[in-house]
């Protein structure tokens, strides 16, 4: 198991995306069912090795671009998917996040605790102001998992992101830190 964890609850450790993870993330997130909604869909596992690398030289937290996560499973040290975190370069306030699971360990819990997690994180740690998602509004997996983690629907935007080659509608997601304390 890592030992460069940034995050650890009872089932879930999250922690940077290393080289030595290129072969699970590449497989995962080629799974149809699991590429299908994913922006990032890595074609072999160089690919995942190099952003690892260039992830490597970055603070997590700074708002460069998008930075991967690894959840692990805290019992076995298995790679079961990421959560990306993307802090807003100007306010350096707000995050968007982007999450992947292995569907081997999808409906058991593990994405609601791992985004309940990196929430609690980046608002106490980080002071952040609003945490939100954008998501395609045929994904009800995840509209159901941010919906049970505390977001709530803000906008529905119609035929605005040009995704995979076609218009899609966007739904935004968020969470405030005061509705995140209550």
């Amino acid at each position: 198991m890592k030992t460069d964890r940034i995050i650890q609850t009872a089932r879930i450790s999250l922690r940077p995306m290393s080289v030595d993870d290129s072969s699970a993330v590449h497989y995962y997130r080629n799974i149809p069912e699991v590429a299908i909604f994913q922006g990032w869909t890595p074609e072999n596992p160089q690919e995942v090795s190099d952003y690892a690398i260039k992830m490597a030289k970055s603070d997590p937290f700074n708002p460069t671009d998008w930075y991967q996560l690894i959840i692990e499973n805290s019992l076995d040290g298995q790679v079961i998917g990421d959560i990306a975190v993307c802090i807003d370069g100007e306010s350096r306030q707000q995050a968007e996040l982007g999450i992947a699971l292995d569907p081997k360990f999808q409906k058991q819990g593990f994405a609601t605790e791992t985004v309940k997690a990196i929430c609690q994180f980046l608002f106490s740690q980080h002071g952040l102001h609003r945490i939100h998602v954008s998501i395609d509004p045929r994904n009800t997996a995840s509209l159901n998992l941010f919906a049970r983690a505390g977001f709530r629907q803000e906008a529905r935007h119609v035929e605005s992101v040009f995704f995979k080659g076609e218009w899609c509608d966007d739904i935004v997601m968020a969470v405030l830190s005061r509705e995140w304390q209550s």
